[in-house]
């Protein structure tokens, strides 16, 4: 079977079952073959961001080794090597059922007959066993007759519930005996004695992924330790965050650059009484651009002074923003050829509508989506208990755990929430302590960004800030319906388009899924002849769900009208709410819509 990148990456990992239609098998894949692409993209970022992805996860984790980076390796997917599973096979003929694990190797060689009737049409049986505290999985146990041992074994399966399934004895049927051996497929886990559930092996519990996605640019620097050059570093970006200088037009490089070149030696210098007047004339002049920087350097950080409202560094996220505008050539409205928008409004006047304040377009959005372990659970965990995260099993010819990971440069549209309506729109829900309309946009975005806090994949809603929370879920939802929407008027399908957030810099990217070496276009074409119609529909769409009043009474989000598919959602579909985007009254707070006004 030929698979894309991001299908294997999400739907044949190691441990997963899958229905092989070519050999009409249900198989478990057990090796990934691949290359390492370590020395290829940012793989210390990577494995420390797995690192902490593991350490947050409530449910602990299984064969990681120490966290080590030598111990981890990053493998883009090759080859699925995959094995028949589970081998508990029922006769066509004689309804007998028998684990053929035992004799595996043989059934390389050709084909296997009931060991009852001798018949040759037999199938596999597809409810397998998960255990919900190691992760692990199993096929189900045959259990013997008393009498008869395994001679006939029959499974009554028609029952609606796994608890009502009923093994039954064939010979003892034969005999006119009572033929129930057991009742339910219900037994513990051989690997850690916990109660195993039966469940059909392709349902959503029997494996779900544990993934992330990151910018892949490979800084030349970076926000590394919390030293004197990081916090150098992070005073620059937070000048670009704030808007105290145009950014990306004046990039981070420039001024850090400037600032370790020696401009601020030269200016003591000529401070000094070392040099004479005609000297000092003369560095000047052969200095000229340097001390021209520093000057300019000098300015942004002493108004970086007077509007930050908090000490803490630039997080990784927003600074990864700031850089990749940098490395990347993207596209504003006013850049592009065509007309855009449609026949209405202007695109400025659709964006402002909107609260948006910046939209760029790029082909080469570089972003790597890596998955790192794999979880086995259900949809009703007892007491709020999760699973253990199990690493996958070393790569073919290697003693490291591995990352498997692909990346590639990808068509995106980077969209910006104007800070000057997200500061109104938090106004309006009492949680800025200030008077938006009384401050500089400089200062709106620093008291913005100070009441913000990072997100990580797994930080729990109830633990961010309220500024966070409200900032992340308006986003976030807005990221969804656009997906969404973009895929009905652009033709592209919503599983071949993702998002990558940036909260503390108000702005997401949206982008194609598909790992070619082309992009389709799809995002420009949409863009620039249906941007109005795009948003309208947004807008449109998005107020009432089918499943109103109960979905707009329990948090207004769902399935039917916020979520998106895994693949696609940064953050598996928390904190959303269309109460973000129009308000809601029916809750236990009132939420005031950052549409509210449209």
């Amino acid at each position: 079977m030929k698979r894309g990148l991001n299908q294997v990456l999400f739907q044949y990992m190691p441990g997963k079952t899958f229905d092989n239609p070519e050999h009409q098998t249900i198989e478990k894949v057990s090796q990934i073959g691949g290359e390492d692409i370590s020395d290829e993209v940012n793989d210390e970022h990577l494995k420390k961001r797995v690192f902490a992805a593991i350490s947050e996860w409530e449910g602990g984790s299984r064969e990681y080794l120490s966290r080590s980076l030598g111990n981890y390796s990053i493998i883009q997917p090759e080859d699925v090597i995959s094995e028949v599973f589970p081998l508990v096979l029922r006769c066509d003929d004689c309804y007998a059922v028998e684990n053929y694990e035992r004799i595996r190797d043989s059934l390389k060689s050709g084909s296997v007959n009931c060991s009852n009737c001798g018949g040759s049409s037999l199938h596999q049986l597809h409810h397998v066993l998960i255990c919900g505290e190691c992760s692990g999985i199993e096929p189900i146990s045959v259990p013997g007759c008393d009498t008869h041992d395994w001679d006939y074994v029959k499974l009554d399966d028609s029952a609606e519930s796994y608890r009502n399934f009923r093994w039954r004895c064939g010979k003892c049927e034969q005999q006119g005996r009572d033929t129930t051996i057991k009742t339910g497929l219900h037994r513990k886990c051989d690997t850690c004695g916990n109660d195993l559930r039966p469940t059909v092996h392709r349902a959503s519990q029997a494996y779900r992924t544990h993934h992330l996605k990151q910018v892949d640019i490979n800084f030349e620097y970076g926000l590394v330790d919390d030293d004197e050059e990081t916090r150098e570093i992070s005073d620059i970006a937070l000048g670009a965050a704030y808007g105290i200088y145009d950014h990306p037009e004046n990039e981070i490089s420039f001024y850090r650059d400037k600032q370790q070149s020696g401009a601020n030696q030269i200016e003591e210098l000529l401070g000094g009484d070392i040099v004479d007047d005609e000297q000092k004339e003369q560095i000047r002049e052969q200095f000229s651009d340097d001390l021209k920087t520093s000057g300019e350097l000098t300015q942004i950080l002493n108004e970086l002074d007077e509007v930050r409202q908090t000490d803490r560094n630039i997080s990784r996220n927003h600074f990864n923003y700031l850089r990749t505008l940098e490395e990347i050539e993207t596209e504003t409205l006013d850049e592009l050829d065509s007309d855009v928008g449609g026949p209405g409004e202007s695109p400025d006047e659709v964006l402002q509508e909107y609260g948006i304040s910046d939209l760029r377009l790029t082909s080469e959005f570089p972003i790597l989506t890596a998955v790192y372990g794999y979880h086995r659970t259900f949809d009703d965990p007892e007491e709020d208990q999760y699973p253990a995260l199990r690493a996958f099993p070393y790569a073919q010819g290697s003693d490291t755990i591995p990352i498997y990971a692909t990346s590639s440069d990808t068509e995106a549209v980077f969209l910006t929430l104007d800070h000057r309506r997200v500061g109104e729109w938090l106004a309006a829900n009492d949680l800025l302590s200030v008077d938006a309309g009384e401050l500089s946009d400089e200062e709106l975005r620093a008291h913005i960004h100070a009441e913000m806090d990072e997100m990580r994949p797994y930080v729990d809603v109830d633990e961010m800030s309220e500024v966070s929370r409200h900032v992340h879920g308006l986003l976030h939802t807005l990221s969804h319906r656009l997906i969404e929407e973009a895929a009905m008027l652009s033709g592209i399908e919503e599983t071949s388009l993702a998002e990558f957030m940036f909260p503390e810099a108000l702005s997401v990217a949206i982008y194609s899924n598909q790992t070619h070496s082309f992009t389709i276009g799809g995002l420009y074409t949409l863009v620039e002849r249906s941007l109005e119609e795009w948003f309208d529909s947004v807008q449109q769409e998005s107020e009432h769900c089918i499943y109103d009043p109960v979905c707009g009474e329990q948090g207004a989000s769902c399935h039917a009208c916020t979520h998106i598919s895994e693949i696609g959602c940064q953050h598996f579909n928390q904190n959303l709410s269309r109460g973000f985007l129009f308000g809601r009254t029916n809750q236990e707070t009132e939420m005031t819509g950052y549409w509210d006004d449209l």
